[in-house]
């Protein structure tokens, strides 16, 4: 199949212009806020809290986490609130009955999505380097966990986007399902320290996996074989963009 790589390149850069144009919105928040959990839990509790991992201080076991729920969140918003936006405009219809195929409007927008991750992520990096060495045992795990896992939200996010009909609908899976499975997937603690049912409870949430590899990337350090982690990712990544092209083949809530 030949790709349109100009229509294609347009969604995406229309989508990257639109993200620094409000960059105050979409770029710097979470960075500020990362740096908030950095001060507060990394440096003030975390001078306090010993041995979650032996030989490893708590800021460095807690910026690998922090800076995934980040990524996870941003490359979410990115793009369930421009297909929301662009159902709601009636603008999104526009692209249905251009030359481009399904495959080449879920790559557009979920590229873009995935490029805000990443753009997120390496500012949480940046703050991070201020208070810790923040060191890579393996790069190109790291580059693998950060990009699939923006690749994976932001084509559920376009899902949301396809699925929502107001505001609140947008908001609803951030606040209630991906934030809450952010928090126990590990970003702030080692699933060893808990019982083993609540082991075997986090083994089942998914952004544990994303948590776990991008920690065993940068300090070495998992609860699971780093390679499960990046199976387990791979897997969902695969499935989800699938669900999504799907999405959009039966003009999912796009065609009256």
């Amino acid at each position: 199949m030949k790709i349109n790589w100009i229509g294609l390149g347009t969604i995406y850069w229309r989508e990257i212009r639109r993200t620094f144009q409000v960059s105050m919105q979409t770029v710097f928040p979470p960075i500020i806020t990362s740096l908030l959990y950095i001060l507060i839990f990394g440096n003030v509790l975390g001078s306090r809290i010993q041995d979650i991992i032996p030989g490893v201080s708590y800021i460095d076991f807690m910026i690998p986490g922090l800076l995934m729920m980040n990524v996870i969140s941003a490359s979410f918003a990115s793009t369930s609130s421009v297909i929301y936006i662009g159902k709601l405009q009636n603008t999104i219809t526009e692209l249905l009955v251009a030359p481009l195929s399904y495959v080449e409007i879920v790559m557009g927008f979920v590229l873009a999505a995935a490029t805000r991750g990443v753009i997120v992520g390496m500012g949480v990096y940046a703050v991070a380097l201020f208070f810790t060495t923040a060191t890579f045992a393996h790069l190109w795990a790291f580059l693998f966990f950060i990009l699939a896992t923006s690749l994976l939200f932001g084509a559920v996010g376009a899902m949301v986007g396809l699925w929502a009909e107001t505001f609140d609908h947008v908001n609803l899976p951030n606040t209630f399902i991906l934030l809450p499975l952010s928090f126990f997937g590990g970003v702030f603690h080692s699933i060893r320290l808990l019982p083993d049912w609540m082991q075997t409870l986090s083994k089942a949430n998914p952004v544990f996996y994303m948590v776990n590899g991008i920690r065993a990337s940068m300090i070495g350090i998992a609860d699971v074989p780093m390679y499960v982690s990046a199976l387990v990712v791979l897997v969902l990544v695969t499935v989800a963009l699938w669900f999504c092209v799907s999405l959009f083949r039966r003009g999912y809530k796009l065609r009256s």
